[in-house]
């Protein structure tokens, strides 16, 4: 008996363990990652910079942060889209929520304040604008064209720009260039249209909520045409900024969302995240 009660507790602590993991939303955190090495390796990565793994902890605590609080604030809004997540499910407390979204902007900030001022203040704007994304009272998210830009400035542009620099100022024969600047557009473009399809499978519990996503705006079939349009775009300027990952992603990504929306009833199950 004593044997079988403590290996209840222990699943039950692993249980409690992936439920707080599974709120860091450790999937998404991979595009985060993906976009930071990108602009590190753009920055210098290539000529010997270092430190690439620090880039990683800062980008990952202000993931954290950031889909942290946006599952805080959507907490209502989550449950009504089945989004199955553990805030929203009550498997976790609000408290521990809260607990892991200030650490998470905490350890970006602690780590970013303290190195170049390049990279200090991209750090804060990054904290800045996941904050008002989703919290009261600028709530960024529940705007059509307010959310569009966050999500491709702040996911893309702006975390590109922290790999940047974090190898730009290790590198003395670098400099920044307008390939650079290209880069970030491409990479805002990119995320931009990410985000247009993610709004298709939330349209009916946002509408619910006053919400005006850009698929509760247009409508399903047309945000889907936007969002073809940005993966064309996407590619137009993966092209021009020489970013053969971006292309490649765009490339393999455009059949797969072209297919679902040519569906006369564009099922949700066919749209995924």
């Amino acid at each position: 008996m004593p044997m079988h009660s403590d290996n209840k507790k222990s699943s039950n602590t692993i249980k409690t363990l992936a439920h707080h993991i599974a709120f860091t939303r450790p999937l998404l955190l991979i595009p985060i990652w993906t976009a930071a090495i990108l602009g590190f390796w753009a920055g210098g990565g290539n000529r010997g910079a270092k430190n690439h793994w620090e880039l990683i902890l800062l980008t990952t605590f202000l993931g954290i942060g950031i889909y942290g609080i946006n599952q805080i604030f959507d907490k209502v809004a989550d449950r009504e889209n089945e989004k199955h997540l553990p805030l929203a499910m009550g498997l976790i407390s609000p408290f521990m929520a809260w607990f892991i979204t200030i650490s998470g902007f905490v350890g970006a900030l602690v780590i970013g304040i303290f190195k170049t001022p390049a990279i200090a203040i991209l750090t804060v704007i990054c904290v800045l604008l996941g904050i008002a994304y989703s919290a009261p009272p600028l709530k960024l998210k529940d705007r059509w064209l307010h959310a569009l830009i966050a999500n491709g400035v702040g996911h893309g542009a702006l975390v590109f720009l922290l790999g940047y620099f974090y190898a730009l100022h290790q590198c003395e024969e670098c400099k920044f260039s307008i390939l650079a600047i290209l880069k970030c557009i491409a990479f805002a473009s990119a995320f931009a249209t990410v985000y247009i399809f993610t709004t298709l499978l939330d349209t009916e519990g946002d509408r619910k909520f006053g919400k005006e996503t850009i698929a509760v705006k247009f409508g399903l079939r047309r945000s889907g045409a936007f969002g073809l349009l940005g993966l064309l775009i996407s590619l137009i300027l993966a092209v021009i900024a020489r970013e053969p990952a971006l292309f490649l992603t765009a490339i393999i990504a455009t059949p797969f969302y072209a297919g679902a929306l040519a569906d006369e009833s564009i099922e949700k199950a066919k749209i995924e995240r």
